[in-house]
């Protein structure tokens, strides 16, 4: 299957993108008030049966018992913000739901969200510790915008790229730091890439734009509506760096023609040394990994930029700003905080926490420790969250051209330039 995260970090995401202030406007939270009470309705992206869903049933049925709220849980599923959405505007069907921030930000109306900075506030229980204390700084920010809090991230999925540490065991104190360190140690045939999904494609070309410019520099090429930006130098290098790999065959036979999983499986099982991928990885390709099989990740290589933060999508709870309880929404989700609740959910799904002092599995060592020592900034740099219009109708056909060798990377930047400049006088 693919990721178990609806909008996975790499994915497309094809909701209209509305501006940074539908979610600004948000209400203000108080942690009392409208919707105290004894109970609340939870809707979860998880599905019965899954271990996301095993772990948070057993945390709130802890909350239960201690607190006296009842929670009217329902595994909703992938789709549960598209059920909520003609909800959410005058009484919404649930007080408390769970999404990838992409879709958050793309789907929640403007005012449609509460603004749970009230809830850092609020101490985590039996700890003596708030929320905003066991949520490192550069998570919250992560999915914060200007100044207020429409969600409060619990797990993030993060892009790295992975090998089999039995077979390159040197890797582990010395990976590749430069762009320069990886095309020495990348032969051909060596990478493997389902091009059949283009945000996978999407990752290469984004990563070596912010590997040169820094975080931001590929956001600030979207927002232009005239679409000079891309014919600066450093973006038409990082084209014909994709152009590169792919018309010199560094990506594994048959990539270009390959249905999902195939490349990922020739990965898992020798054929190929390196992906490009998310945190999901481990538990996707565990089924028919090699024996023996150790994975284990190093951050996108530097190609000039001053720092090198991992690209991330955090998923975390929202509170709709017209939901009937906020109060026990909201002491909800600072009870799941704890770090036992924390922990459970991680020993059930190799996941990565917003809480970094949990005890993290062996196969998410690595991108834990990355994300401690880099920081984070938003998958694609924000891109599919603010533009996601342009995203899929311009930006993917044209990359996945060019990941795929049918498109030059000069041909790249010149379509990509025109193609933008006519999407934007459109009015999209």
């Amino acid at each position: 299957m693919k990721s178990p995260i609806a909008g996975r970090i790499t994915a497309t995401c094809t909701a209209a993108a509305l501006a940074a202030t539908a979610l600004a406007g948000c209400g203000s939270s108080s942690g009392g008030g409208a919707g105290a009470g004894k109970e609340l309705t939870y809707w979860s992206m998880w599905k019965d049966g899954e271990p996301q869903q095993t772990a948070l049933k057993a945390s709130i049925a802890e909350f239960t018992q201690q607190t006296g709220i009842k929670v009217n849980v329902q595994w909703q599923g992938r789709d549960v913000l598209t059920k909520l959405q003609p909800t959410l505007m005058n009484s919404p069907a649930a007080d408390l739901i769970d999404n990838p921030y992409n879709n958050v930000k793309s789907k929640i109306p403007a005012g449609g969200a509460e603004d749970l900075s009230g809830v850092l506030g609020q101490k985590v229980s039996g700890e003596g510790k708030t929320v905003g204390q066991v949520i490192p700084e550069d998570l919250q920010k992560l999915a914060e915008v200007d100044g207020k809090h429409p969600m409060l991230p619990y797990v993030i999925t993060c892009n790295s790229i992975w090998y089999n540490g039995a077979r390159f065991p040197e890797l582990t104190k010395n990976p590749p730091a430069t762009w320069q360190a990886f095309q020495q140690l990348v032969g051909k045939q060596k990478l493997a890439l389902d091009a059949d999904i283009p945000g996978y494609n999407a990752s290469w070309y984004i990563s070596l734009v912010v590997g040169k410019l820094g975080v931001g520099s590929f956001h600030q090429a979207a927002a232009d509506k005239t679409g000079a930006t891309w014919e600066k130098p450093e973006y038409a290098a990082a084209a014909a760096q994709v152009e590169q790999l792919a018309k010199g065959g560094y990506f594994a036979d048959g990539y270009n023609a390959s249905k999902f999983p195939a490349m990922q499986q020739k990965w898992a099982t020798n054929k190929a040394d390196f992906i490009l991928m998310g945190s999901w990885l481990p538990s996707e390709a565990k089924t028919y990994a090699a024996e023996g099989f150790q994975y284990r990740t190093f951050n996108f290589p530097s190609d000039g930029a001053a720092s090198t933060p991992v690209a991330c999508q955090p998923s975390g709870w929202v509170v709709p700003a017209k939901a009937k309880h906020k109060s026990a929404a909201e002491q909800l989700v600072a009870f799941l905080y704890g770090k036992k609740q924390m922990q459970s959910y991680e020993d059930a799904t190799a996941s990565l926490m917003a809480r970094q002092d949990v005890t993290v599995a062996p196969a998410a060592a690595d991108i834990a420790a990355l994300v401690k020592k880099n920081g984070t900034y938003m998958n694609a740099d924000g891109v599919t969250a603010d533009f996601s219009d342009w995203w899929t109708k311009v930006f993917l056909p044209l990359d996945d051209q060019l990941v795929t060798g049918k498109l030059s990377a000069a041909d790249f930047i010149g379509k990509l330039k025109s193609q933008s400049a006519d999407f934007w006088k459109r009015g999209q």
